[in-house]
């Protein structure tokens, strides 16, 4: 009996020191993606809003997002946003990455930020969902919600 409980301890110790290596590991990793795509988000959306420009987002566009959006439906919905004027400032983002383990599909990294902007018409907030492919963020999502938009 004492050998059965000194082999169920030393298999606890074992699940919890792996439990604390995964801890740890998953922790500095979810650090890591945090501050890439943070740094990628508060490039990218003032030099897609900054203009409205197209060919920025197109550019950044994950196949995921250029099957669901024509270019030419980006084109008029970069229309109606024009109203919104000029970018005065641009005021950073919020959020973080996520790690998802699909079985049979791996590992899935993406990203959702809001970030907030003021223009001529007033304040407009974007909301921006990334994915990660190997190495390179690009866009999943993006939305614009405005006041301004409404009124005009």
């Amino acid at each position: 009996m004492k050998k059965i409980l000194m082999i169920l301890g030393g298999v606890f110790v074992a699940v919890i020191v792996i439990g604390i290596i995964g801890f740890i590991f998953v922790s500095k990793k979810g650090n890591a993606l945090d501050k890439e795509s943070k740094q990628y988000v508060d490039s990218a959306v003032p030099a897609i809003i900054s203009k409205w420009d197209v060919k920025e987002v197109m550019d950044r566009a994950s196949p995921e997002f250029i099957k669901t959006v024509s270019e030419e439906d980006m084109k008029k919905l970069f229309e109606w946003f024009h109203k919104l004027g000029n970018l005065k400032e641009y005021k950073g983002s919020k959020g973080d990455a996520r790690m998802f383990f699909k079985p049979g599909q791996g590992e899935e990294i993406s990203a959702q930020y809001v970030a907030n902007a003021e223009f001529d018409s007033g304040p407009a907030e974007i909301k921006i969902s990334l994915i990660k492919h190997g190495s390179k963020w690009q866009i999943l999502g993006l939305h614009v919600n405005s006041k301004a938009l409404m009124q005009q």
